[in-house]
């Protein structure tokens, strides 16, 4: 039996992947436009993503599915 309440969410990541290949297509202006700079940068930001929300004051998100798309928009610009 499928969980459906663990794809709630899901769609939210889509959605970011969908913009971050349209952002690619058009020449972003990103410091990681490499692929392995990107995925250094999400592995990175994913790893400490609780750092990330501390650091600037905002709750950590209940849904993985949130973090998930927000450490995959913040790897364009993440050292």
């Amino acid at each position: 039996m499928t969980d459906h309440n663990a794809l709630d969410g899901r769609d939210e990541v889509l959605e970011v992947l969908d913009s971050l290949q349209a952002e690619l297509a058009n020449g972003p202006d990103w410091e990681n436009v490499a692929l392995d700079r990107f995925l250094d940068a999400f592995n990175a930001l994913l790893g400490s993503i609780e750092n990330a929300y501390t650091n600037t004051d905002r709750p950590i998100p209940d849904s993985p599915w949130t973090m998930v798309a927000e450490a995959l928009r913040g790897a364009r610009f993440y050292e």
